[in-house]
């Protein structure tokens, strides 16, 4: 158990190796940091909390470093989420309400804010179409051979496909055919689909009923494998800890991993609320120098998504968590009011 001195001292460290990324000595602990204790006896306080794990020394001669387990008690124990002013929640709930006609587009409007307000890699991993609505049904002709199938998906989500047909359709039967498929598939879900109701959609309309189930299907399929959006990997390059250029290339190659990538962050998000993973307690070897933060979004309480930041431990907590909050908070307000 950490007396208040050791406590104090340990912020120190941790909150200056945030802001600078050098080693902490105890004369800068006593310098910049009105403890009231002199620099042996924050030397004395130091060797405590190295010996306990708290902090580490990288290098012969260095100041100290928080370790992952100092890391872990600041963000238990130290941090305070940084409180977000009501206009800046304000605009943030406007930006990705501005693309609230299409969940594809708001979804990557979350992800950039992530990325810009963290100055961080963002990841947001988007809803399972298995779990959407059927919402409608267009069929629009492009010329005599080619039809436009348009599926409609709530919240939001828009699929389509050109396909080839040997009939001719007018606009008139396209339409009476498309509300007739609507009026059929609208409230189904992906996982609710039945092997009769596919039968008989390939049974009545023939090329076009066929096209609309290939569109089902093969979505469904596909829909195993979370979509995920990445944003601000470029910024990795002005974190000092990502110099080397054979550690960056490692984290970049992980990022192509997108199925990795979705796992680990749907993982780290299997409780509602923001979570903090912290070096080694990440799955993941090649990121063990690196910390996640993330969280669940929601349409009327029902998780259907997750989103999340990740870059080295020396990350600034207390902004990463707020932002991480206000995006998911806002994400979740923005679906749900399309629902209503």
């Amino acid at each position: 158990m950490l007396n208040e001195r050791k406590i104090m001292v340990l912020q120190a460290i941790i909150d200056d190796y945030i802001r600078s990324a050098e080693p902490v000595g105890s004369r800068t602990i006593a310098r910049r940091y009105n403890l009231g204790v002199s620099p042996a006896t924050i030397r004395n306080e130091m060797a405590d909390l190295e010996e306990t794990g708290y902090i580490i020394q990288p290098h012969i001669s260095a100041g100290r470093i928080p370790s992952d387990k100092g890391y872990r008690f600041y963000v238990d124990v130290l941090m305070e989420p940084e409180p977000v002013p009501e206009h800046k929640r304000m605009e943030i709930y406007r930006r990705i309400a501005a693309y609230s006609q299409q969940v594809e587009l708001l979804i990557q409007e979350a992800s950039k804010l992530l990325a810009l307000l963290t100055n961080l890699v963002a990841i947001v991993v988007a809803p399972q179409l298995e779990s959407c609505m059927i919402e409608q049904i267009q069929l629009l002709a492009l010329d005599e051979s080619r039809v436009l199938v348009v599926l409609v998906l709530h919240p939001g989500i828009v699929q389509n496909r050109i396909v080839r047909t040997d009939e001719k359709y007018d606009p008139q039967t396209l339409h009476q055919i498309s509300q007739q498929l609507t009026n059929r598939l609208k409230g189904v879900t992906y996982r609710d689909l039945r092997s009769s109701l596919i039968r008989e959609i390939s049974s009545e309309y023939g090329t076009l009923g066929a096209a609309v189930l290939e569109i089902l299907v093969s979505e469904l399929v596909d829909s195993n494998d979370e979509k995920i959006y990445l944003n601000g990997a470029i910024r990795i390059f002005e974190q000092p800890e990502f110099k080397d250029l054979d550690r960056t290339k490692g984290f970049l190659s992980l990022l192509e991993q997108k199925g990795v990538i979705s796992d680990l962050i749907s993982s780290l998000s299997k409780v509602t609320g923001v979570q903090v993973a912290i070096g080694h307690e990440i799955p993941i070897v090649e990121i063990h120098e690196c910390s996640v933060v993330t969280s669940t979004y929601s349409i009327s309480g029902e998780v259907i998504g997750a989103i999340g930041v990740m870059g080295p431990t020396r990350m600034d907590y207390a902004n990463v968590y707020s932002v991480v909050e206000l995006i998911a908070n806002s994400l979740s307000e923005v679906l749900t009011e399309l629902v209503k």
